[in-house]
């Protein structure tokens, strides 16, 4: 009898777990919608000015009082909570914003480039800032310091140091913040005229290991970040980047980078780019704003744009700018699903909502499909509100979590749809 019993708990424990949906339904491979790609023309001069402008500028051009908007974020009463998930005290955060030296705002003004991956932060420090950990939607990730990574061999200008030095306020290609020192190189302007007037390569592979002569490692480098090509042969691209030092603020090291880990930039905009590099992506684990060094939704844009010389700003509100933009606010969802099918180019139109954005692929049994990284599915038990966690790229439809008893229609991508950005052959 008690061998029965536990026949029927073990069976009735499987037949529920049978039960309970799938949520990710579709095959995770881009392949079967990276046929018949329609051609795109880059003006590579427009990707150019955006990455490069910081070299192009004699001053961050952001205003003092939009630069320090981190600095009184923790005087409006709201608490932060720190990674042991205790809030963080008044005097804990005085001697961070004390360090911040924005007196000496845009008294600096060097001009640099990333000697490694790093983390551009909202204040000089590398420690986490979340709100309530209880409340869906915050805690960890979602690190209110994280503004977001950054490549190697990225150019910035430097506005000035933190108080000790070990702190730089820099304005990158695509955002303004803090990056450590340690990460950065003061360059001169023969070495900006010589970085920017070198053909470029791309890596087309996370964690690529990029090696120093003689075959020693050096760093690894992501999916989208460009190095200057000096020569190649049959097995090596042959590069460099800079570093600091003691004895030489700017120290040049020659750099080895694999052939099977990079191509010449921009890449085709063909079948086999697109599928290789969409395929890399997807499964990458979710990090907001970059968080320990993976991506968000709209870096995952435009690490894959940028791929093929198409220029995209950091966050899905402004991305949404980037193209011809065409409002679906006031469409029923059978509406927007029909106007995406119609209007909408695989692989060159964004898909946008409130806090999110996608990349729209094709069409899958008559449902649009998007290549996205997302957090989670808003869930909702009577007045608790919850999150279903995703926490990777993957592809779906936009009825993603339909069948989870506790997503409401309401909280569907498909419901939340604003608009959709079409990518033009020329890009601004």
């Amino acid at each position: 009898m008690k061998n029965l019993l536990l026949i029927i708990i073990a069976f009735l424990f499987v037949n529920c777990a049978i039960k309970e949906p799938k949520v990710i339904k579709y095959k995770q491979d881009i392949a079967p919608y990276a046929k018949n790609i329609e051609p795109l023309h880059v003006e590579l001069e427009k990707f150019n000015s955006h990455y490069y402008m910081p070299w192009d500028i004699d001053s961050i051009k952001v205003n003092k009082k939009i630069a320090t908007w981190a600095n009184k974020l923790f005087f409006k009463d709201k608490k932060f909570f720190s990674e042991n998930t205790l809030a963080w005290s008044i005097n804990e955060i005085l001697p961070i914003i004390k360090s911040t030296n924005f007196e000496d705002f845009n008294t600096t003004n060097l001009y640099a480039i990333t000697s490694r991956n790093a983390q551009i932060r909202n204040l000089p420090t590398n420690k986490p800032f979340f709100r309530d950990f209880k409340k869906a939607g915050e805690g960890y990730p979602f690190d209110y310091l994280q503004n977001s990574r950054i490549h190697i061999d990225t150019p910035l200008i430097i506005s000035h140091y933190s108080s000790d030095g070990s702190w730089a306020f820099v304005q990158n290609p695509f955002s303004f913040g803090w990056i450590p020192t340690n990460s950065i190189a003061i360059l001169n302007q023969n070495q900006i005229d010589e970085y920017e007037n070198a053909p470029k390569i791309v890596i087309i592979k996370d964690g690529a290991p990029i090696y120093a002569k003689h075959q020693k490692f050096f760093t690894y480098a992501n999916l989208g970040a460009l190095f200057p090509l000096v020569s190649e042969d049959k097995q090596f691209y042959y590069s460099y980047t800079f570093i600091n030092s003691f004895e030489k603020n700017n120290q040049k090291i020659m750099l080895v980078i694999p052939k099977n880990l990079a191509k010449k930039f921009p890449l085709a905009f063909d079948s086999e780019d697109i599928k290789q590099a969409a395929n890399e992506l997807l499964g990458q684990k979710y990090g907001w704003g970059g968080y320990l060094g993976d991506r968000d939704c709209s870096s995952l844009t435009k690490d894959f744009l940028s791929l093929f010389g198409v220029w995209l700003p950091r966050n899905s509100a402004a991305q949404k700018d980037a193209g011809e933009y065409i409002s679906l606010k006031e469409k029923s969802n059978e509406e927007k699903e029909q106007i995406i099918s119609k209007k909408a180019i695989a692989f060159r139109t964004l898909i946008y909502l409130k806090g999110h954005i996608m990349l729209y692929i094709g069409k899958n049994q008559n449902r649009v499909m998007v290549l996205q990284n997302l957090w989670g599915l808003r869930t909702q038990i009577g007045d608790k509100t919850g999150r279903y966690i995703i926490g990777k790229a993957i592809i779906s439809d936009l009825h993603l979590g339909e069948k989870l008893k506790d997503v409401k229609a309401k909280s569907l991508l498909i419901s939340r749809v604003q608009g959709i950005a079409i990518l033009n052959d020329i890009q601004y």
